[in-house]
């Protein structure tokens, strides 16, 4: 039997571009309930050998909104467009025409969201989005009569 790595993937899925991924990452909107009965029907899919989109759940609008803004958009295309794995941040912070900084700084937080990957090759690490499409699945709804708002 292979350990897992730090993360829970067996040792010869730790470069992450070896792992199984689909082709679409799905981005949404969802209440933990939401989130709990989406996993089990994708689970149930899966085991039928259907594909499902990768998917991840924001709490709120706002806190998608925080976290996907315009730059790391921009940011998140670049890497579709490349198709594999970056060849740096540096590399990709010069392609963006930004700062190394900033760039890492999005990189991370991307990634500590699960929306991309990073891959460690010895102390260079490549940003890699493996999927070939994201959609981003937000629905707005207006208050049902009887509910109060959640205060903000």
């Amino acid at each position: 039997m292979t350990e897992p790595t730090d993360d829970g993937w067996p040792e010869k899925y730790r470069d992450p571009r070896d792992r199984p991924h689909p082709s679409v990452l799905r981005v949404t909107v969802e209440s933990f309930e939401e989130m709990r009965e989406e996993t089990r029907n994708a689970t149930e899919t899966a085991s039928r050998g259907d594909k499902q989109p990768a998917v991840v759940s924001f709490a709120t609008v706002g806190e998608l909104r925080t976290i996907l803004t315009d730059r790391r958009i921009e940011l998140l295309r670049a890497l579709l467009a490349i198709g594999d794995a970056a060849e740096s941040i540096s590399a990709l912070a010069d392609d963006l025409g930004r700062d190394y900084r900033a760039v890492h700084d999005d990189v991370s937080l991307l990634a500590d969201h699960g929306l991309l990957f990073i891959v460690a090759e010895g102390r260079s690490k490549r940003p890699y989005l493996p999927y070939e499409r994201i959609r981003l699945d937000v629905e707005l709804v207006g208050e049902m009569p009887g509910e109060e708002s959640a205060p903000a």
